[in-house]
């Protein structure tokens, strides 16, 4: 829907209309947060009101993005959330938004937080707070085990077959992660994993009965005609909440 509003109108009054957005849903949160996800540069520190703990952004637009969507409005959880969880998985931890919404709302979960880019780094700041319950890995999540290269963007990154000068960046697959759970099971898994989550969740997967609740963003064809048949057959319901597809496995 964005793709298309994007073509109908002006880039200019598009641009406006995303300002306005975030305007109308920062100044809750404050005047002075307002003021800093309309522009400016370096980074913020804020006590969102949806966080245990004080959260880093940098002022560009993928952090405020994130930070709109994620902190301030909620999407990662604003569909069919499970009641408790005790073990939480995010595939595509970017700065730790996500992560951070989780831990917030399940006080006594512990979440494994998988990032390949370099925007670990600002994650790992933002989720140090929370101790032992976020545990941060500079990996990918995928279907198979080895390693990768990674292609670098704001948003994005993606993984490729290394080179001998590239920086080998660990591949986990979702088997590997379930031995780390104190309940042999994974109440919740987020993947955005940019178009992985095509390989990661093509059949067979035996792991996935030990997984309670799936919040995913799809990112290409194949996944929207897929990934919900996939997980319908596995015995969950799927429902779409904005830009994320959430499923819960039926009771």
């Amino acid at each position: 829907m964005r793709k298309i509003i994007r073509k109908l109108i002006p880039f200019g009054l598009y641009r406006l209309i995303g300002h306005l957005y975030s305007l109308v849903w920062s100044l809750p949160e404050g005047p002075r947060l307002t003021y800093f996800m309309l522009g400016g540069a370096g980074e913020v520190t804020w006590p969102f009101r949806r966080l245990l703990h004080p959260f880093t952004f940098r002022l560009i637009k993928p952090d405020r993005d994130v930070v709109l969507q994620n902190i301030i409005r909620g999407e990662c959880v604003g569909g069919q959330m499970p009641s408790k969880a005790d073990f939480i998985v995010d595939g595509g931890g970017y700065i730790g938004d996500s992560a951070a919404v989780f831990l917030s709302l399940y006080p006594s979960a512990q979440c494994y937080v998988f990032e390949p880019s370099s925007n670990a780094g600002l994650a790992g700041r933002n989720l140090c707070a929370y101790g032992e319950r976020a545990v941060l890995t500079k990996a990918f999540l995928g279907r198979s085990q080895g390693s990768l290269a990674i292609n670098e963007a704001d948003v994005g990154s993606q993984g490729r077959l290394a080179a001998a000068t590239d920086e080998a960046i660990p591949v986990w697959t979702l088997d590997e992660v379930l031995k780390r759970s104190p309940t042999s099971r994974i109440n919740i898994l987020k993947l955005d994993v940019e178009g992985a989550e095509v390989e990661i969740l093509r059949p067979p997967t035996p792991w996935l009965a030990q997984v309670d609740c799936i919040i995913v963003e799809l990112h290409d064809a194949a996944g929207y005609k897929h990934i919900p048949v996939w997980l319908s057959e596995a015995g969950f319901t799927v429902k779409q909440c904005r830009g994320l597809f959430f499923c819960n496995r039926q009771v």
